[in-house]
């Protein structure tokens, strides 16, 4: 099968051979795009001559293209579709619109806040605003309402045509998150599971320490927290079960799914109802007797 590399080599090669001359001049632009958990890969055909950077331009991905060679497709059929998207233009009436609404300044009602795990996009972190929770990073994203899922996220340059400092923006972001997202805590097998009704990120529940001290006091005992996703937390009660159980199933669980696009961390945390703290649990965490 051909590899992602040589894959790439392909479509900047013979791309434009499946495309009408009126292309001929144009040129291939790449640029790495970061996002929650990933980096895509992103090319576009730009035309010959100064191009504004507002204009909307089709761009598409070399992930997901080669997702289709791995499928089985052939080369020259994707190269074929590639072209053919290539080709889409937005009616005038859209396209105006969006650079509208690309000159507007956000709502900030819409902004709220997302955890994400630190070192896994640590180079998305360079040019946005965030705060650092233990290994995670607390940060703010732009959504259209409950469950639509998320715009994108907040950037130094959005920040900027917010003309907010970062602290004000993140004090934005919480306000506007457990105001229309509460926390939720529902019974489960294990003990209890937890999220932010609504929130495209529910475990950005974690920072929430009212929520923390009630699952305290219904597990009636100091609290492991397992992050399943971006979406989801586990809690049990610390009482219920072996440290060392719990740090080993856990570390086999998250070797099974490496690079989900879902993923927030592959540690477990410890909430200390006494001292009503949140810490990474290690092997030498000091425990209730």
């Amino acid at each position: 099968m051909l590899s992602y590399e040589r894959f790439k080599q392909a479509v900047r090669a013979d791309l434009k051979h499946y495309l009408p001359e009126d292309y001929a001049e144009h040129r291939l632009v790449e640029k790495k795009l970061y996002k929650i958990n990933r980096c895509v890969d992103t090319f576009r055909l730009q035309p010959p001559g100064p191009v504004s950077v507002n204009t909307p331009m089709p761009t598409l991905n070399y992930q997901d293209l080669y997702r289709s060679i791995v499928a089985g497709a052939k080369l020259e059929n994707v190269l074929r579709s590639a072209a053919q998207a290539m080709q889409y233009r937005l009616p005038p009436e859209i396209e105006e619109e969006c650079l509208q609404l690309q000159e507007e300044r956000p709502d900030p009602e819409s902004i709220h806040l997302a955890l994400i795990n630190r070192k896994r996009n640590r180079q998305l972190l360079k040019n946005v605003p965030h705060q650092d929770f233990l290994d995670l990073a607390a940060i703010a994203v732009i959504e259209e309402g409950p469950g639509s899922g998320y715009l994108c996220v907040v950037t130094k340059e959005i920040l900027k045509d917010l003309d907010m400092t970062q602290e004000e923006l993140l004090q934005l972001a919480c306000g506007n998150t457990f105001r229309e997202y509460p926390s939720v805590l529902e019974q489960s097998q294990l003990g209890l599971n937890a999220w932010c009704e609504g929130s495209t990120f529910g475990a950005v529940c974690l920072l929430d320490k009212d929520m923390l001290r009630e699952a305290a006091e219904r597990l009636d005992s100091d609290v492991y927290v397992l992050p399943d996703s971006l979406h989801l937390l586990f809690l049990i009660a610390v009482k219920s079960i072996p440290r060392a159980i719990v740090l080993e199933t856990f570390r086999r669980a998250t070797l099974l799914e490496p690079d989900a696009l879902d993923y927030l961390s592959d540690n477990i945390y410890y909430y200390d109802r006494r001292q009503d703290c949140l810490k990474i649990l290690s092997e030498h965490t000091k425990l209730p007797a």
